[in-house]
């Protein structure tokens, strides 16, 4: 049961405020990569790591920490991952050594499996009626962490020093920790007290780090090198051995029959595919104002007005989010995730030609926000609805997995890209028109496949779930019907 004095509104701010940490963790250091090996006096590809590090411990314990929810209980696993985000902050806080920066940051990387459960959280609490809604809104604060994160960085580093952005992410998880606690209920564990699948844990480890970092170092190693080879193979081996394991184990980690099914497996590629282009508005828009306005695309901004132009498009957002919800509810998950894909493609075409002044690239940042808000937000609802109540938490932390990975590969094709198209002048390099203007062009192309991939989800008459070759053999019965 809910605590005395929690009303729903209540619930859905804590909840928000974690999306807001989510963000926060993974796009922070993103406009100070540069300054990375200065910082910690190491090489450009030994500073690399300190953000792959946070790339590799959140995409891991997203479905390990997602499954623990489901079996040991939300709050309980809420609490314990803000507190391990905590400690990585602190550790960066308070010692400048490279090792420590890639271990802090790896420990921060666990933040990004608190989605997951906050959106299984919000399932379980709210009245059908509010579900979406307050989906749309964690989905819009996601957007803010976003866009806050990435100018306030490069100011708070500007005037207050490194340490001052990991005082501010460590204050916060305090904050959404102490709410956590007051706020959320203590509600039993959806899934009866089972043997956790530590082998099925391994084996998804084996090949997803080597995946991850093919993605992140494959630029720098050469995609033809003995290293892009060795780590191919080990991850192809492994998720051949994972598969038929998690199929014939009693319990496991992310069971294949549920992930397999059609709702749910167009839904994660779709969610992909989508993922590619939701970092890059945020991180060109933000290239694009603070850039110099004597290279060609750019506008001069500062740190601190670049944040107040960005967090504009995000505040939207936010106030849209009601909105975003009443058409989940009245249309359902799919229709909206058609509308999402297909808003994101044409805002996409619409920002090669929005570039002439601040107002233009706000407006162009604020329609794929809103496209990407009501994808981000109807992705949950299609894969809840799929699944037992039992296994909301670990199916949404496949998702967020899906997701994670492609905005991994975005990151290291905004990067190449940035790379091969940027205008150097007086020695320095900065990003260009071309940049943003190919960037913009292939993730509508992506956001155009993901709203083909999802016209074809099944718009009704598949049910949700059958007790038939689930986790233990549960169910009990129930056989659910999937939204329409």
């Amino acid at each position: 049961m809910r605590p005395a004095g929690a009303p729903h509104w209540a619930v859905v701010g804590v909840l928000a405020l974690v999306g807001v940490l989510v963000a926060l963790q993974g796009t922070l250091l993103l406009p100070l990569v540069s300054q990375l090996p200065e910082i910690y006096h190491v090489s450009p590809v030994k500073a690399s790591w300190i953000i792959t590090s946070t790339l590799l411990a959140g995409a891991l314990a997203t479905p390990i920490i997602a499954r623990l929810a489901d079996m040991f209980g939300k709050r309980r696993l809420v609490l314990i991952t803000v507190a391990v985000m905590v400690l990585g902050s602190l550790l960066l806080a308070t010692i400048e050594q490279y090792a420590v920066a890639v271990a802090g940051r790896a420990l921060q990387g666990f933040a990004a499996a608190l989605l997951p459960v906050a959106l299984s959280i919000m399932k379980e609490i709210l009245p059908p009626q509010r579900v979406g809604s307050g989906i749309a809104l964690v989905s819009a604060t996601l957007g803010i962490g976003s866009a806050i994160g990435l100018p306030t960085a490069g100011l708070m580093y500007g005037a207050l020093g490194w340490n001052s952005l990991f005082w501010m992410t460590g204050a916060l998880g305090v904050v959404v920790a102490v709410a956590a606690w007051w706020i959320l209920p203590a509600s039993p564990p959806t899934s009866p007290r089972q043997r956790f699948d530590w082998l099925g844990a391994l084996l998804l480890l084996l090949a997803l780090t080597p995946l991850l970092l093919v993605i992140a170092q494959g630029s720098e190693w050469g995609w033809l090198s003995l290293q892009i080879g060795v780590l191919t193979t080990v991850s192809v081996v492994a998720l051949a051995a994972w598969i038929p394991w998690e199929l014939h184990t009693d319990h496991p980690l992310i069971n294949p029959r549920l992930a397999a099914r059609r709702r749910v497996v167009l839904t994660n590629v779709a969610g992909t595919v989508i993922a590619l282009g939701m970092l890059a508005n945020l991180l060109i828009a933000s290239q694009q104002l603070g850039s110099p306005d004597f290279v060609d695309g750019g506008f001069g901004l500062s740190a601190g007005a670049t944040g107040l132009v960005m967090a504009a498009p995000a505040g939207i957002l936010v106030l849209a989010a009601p909105a975003v919800g009443r058409l989940l509810g009245r249309y359902g998950g799919r229709r909206v995730l058609v509308l999402g894909a297909l808003v994101m493609s044409t805002s996409y075409v619409a920002r090669v030609f929005l570039d002439r002044s601040v107002l233009e690239v706000v407006i162009g940042a604020v329609l794929v926000g809103l496209g990407t808000s009501l994808a981000f937000s109807a992705m949950p609802m299609i894969i809840m609805s799929a699944v037992p109540p039992g296994h909301t938490a670990s199916a949404n932390g496949v998702n967020s997995l899906c997701r994670m990975i492609g905005t991994s590969v975005s990151t290291a094709g905004i990067a190449a890209l940035t790379a091969s198209t940027s205008v150097i002048v007086n020695g320095r390099a900065y990003p260009s028109a071309q940049t943003s203007h190919t960037a913009f062009v292939l993730c509508a192309a992506a956001a155009l496949i993901a709203c083909v991939l999802a016209w074809f989800i099944p718009r009704h008459g598949e049910t949700a779930w059958r007790p038939r070759g689930l986790v233990g053999g549960q169910g009990n019965g129930y056989v659910g019907r999937a939204e329409q």
